[in-house]
């Protein structure tokens, strides 16, 4: 959590708009520089007057109001970044190409299970068994 006079700091470092986005999504307030932008447009920063450990943070790139929040989660930064924000790297892939992804590699996707785009597979086997559908005798 933020002291007071940090978060009066970056209140007025970020502006109202950026400050209100910062304390919905990460619940918290930072200022720092702007190291790189991704291919999706997730913002990563770093500040080395924060405490080790909170010195690294990316800012997503998907846009919600104050009243709908967005679902973030790890699995939306790509590998490269994700070694930078870790500390696997010491420089950002902006300048450090070591996680460079290759050209006959996959395109990068985030984990999309539990959303409606989720893998969904489908069943090639008989069924052992059938569902039992009454007959109706008339009556007499």
């Amino acid at each position: 959590m933020s002291s007071l006079p940090r978060t009066i700091k970056g209140f007025f470092a970020l502006g109202p708009a950026r400050f209100m986005r910062q304390l919905n999504n990460m619940g918290d307030t930072k200022v720092g520089t702007l190291v790189g932008v991704d291919k999706f447009g997730n913002k990563y920063f770093e500040n080395y007057n924060e405490s080790y450990g909170r010195n690294r943070w990316v800012e997503f790139a998907r846009e919600d109001s104050f009243f709908t929040r967005t679902e973030y989660n790890a699995s939306q930064v790509p590998a490269e970044w994700h070694g930078w924000l870790h500390r696997m790297l010491q420089e950002p892939p902006t300048t450090d190409k070591t996680m460079a992804a290759p050209s006959w590699g996959i395109e990068f996707t985030e984990n999309l299970s539990g959303s409606p785009k989720a893998y969904k597979s489908y069943n090639t086997t008989k069924p052992k068994f059938s569902e039992w559908s009454p007959k109706v005798a008339k009556r007499a």
